[in-house]
């Protein structure tokens, strides 16, 4: 049975957008007793306990490598592991899971924008299209479907700090390709973990001086396991596995699974109600997306038969 679910790449995409899909929800249910570093710190802390064997094994194998690309993986640790989730866990003080699970979509087209203008990659006119639909969906998304909010760029501050979350986790995918071939992707998991751990120690050190803890209870530390195990280690070991099956352009259309899984436990954990412009602009995001998946598939198979 686990070997025929081990063999069913969509399958195991779903389950990781799954899990992905419950990250903001968890940080928005322990934003009322935890700060945001803490919480993150905590995620790590779980991440690296459960890992540690494997850490410390890959690190007998590949501790040259390590020093060789240790400014890269200390880059990725910083914007992939750190940011990108602290910024999620800070953002959902100020905006709903389910703003946050349809900003996070727009990645993507992050990824290809700053592509762009990072790395010197040349971008079709599909792309730039697609770029305008989505960026449309979440214009209509922080400014709640008003265009007078629009138009006196009147936004929700947790929904400007998710943006950077996406903005972080585009550096951390466009820069992970210099690095991969280099290392096994269990190894840069592995070591970008541990540096983003312990980096944080004494980030959550002066949080906690600073900010009071609420109450912590069995509700709290299961969401607090929660982020630590599924959405920071199972999900990144079925995307690997399941990319590995059928590649990254098939594998990339199931991302826009995370903001329908988010909605929905948003909707049935926290009791947030969906609203009609965030139907728009999550349409408008995904349709965005969709061409570009689309477009780049296409692009793959023109290579190909070339």
């Amino acid at each position: 049975m686990l070997q025929r679910l081990g063999n069913a790449p969509y399958l195991l995409l779903a389950g990781a957008a799954f899990f992905w899909g419950g990250n903001a929800v968890a940080g928005k249910f322990l934003a009322g007793s935890l700060p945001p570093v803490t919480i993150s710190f905590t995620r790590l802390a779980i991440g690296v306990l459960i890992m540690s064997p494997v850490i410390i094994r890959l690190f007998k194998h590949e501790r040259d490598a390590l020093r060789e690309h240790f400014r890269l993986l200390l880059f990725l640790a910083i914007t992939g592991v750190i940011s990108f989730n602290l910024l999620i866990y800070w953002a959902v003080n100020y905006t709903t899971a389910i703003n946050a699970t349809l900003l996070n979509s727009t990645s993507p087209l992050f990824i290809f924008l700053l592509s762009a203008l990072l790395l010197g990659e040349k971008m079709e006119l599909k792309y730039w299209v697609s770029m305008a639909i989505s960026l449309l969906g979440v214009l209509v998304v922080i400014t709640h479907g008003s265009f007078e909010r629009m138009l006196g760029l009147h936004f929700n501050i947790g929904d400007l700090i998710m943006v950077l979350a996406v903005i972080s986790w585009a550096l951390y995918s466009i820069y992970i390709k210099k690095i991969s071939g280099k290392l096994p992707s269990l190894a840069i998991f592995g070591f970008t973990l541990a540096l983003g751990f312990l980096l944080m120690i004494p980030a959550a050190a002066i949080e906690l001086s600073v900010f009071s803890v609420g109450s912590v209870n069995l509700a709290e530390w299961s969401a607090l396991f929660y982020i630590g195990i599924f959405p920071s280690i199972c999900s990144f070991l079925l995307w690997n596995r399941g990319v590995a099956m059928i590649g990254p352009s098939k594998a990339s259309i199931s991302l826009n699974l995370i903001p329908v899984f988010g909605t929905v436990f948003a909707f049935f954990i926290l009791g947030e109600v969906i609203t009609v412009p965030q139907v728009i602009g999550g349409c408008l995001v995904f349709i965005g997306v969709f061409i570009t998946s689309f477009s780049k598939k296409k692009s793959v198979q023109i290579a190909e038969e070339a």
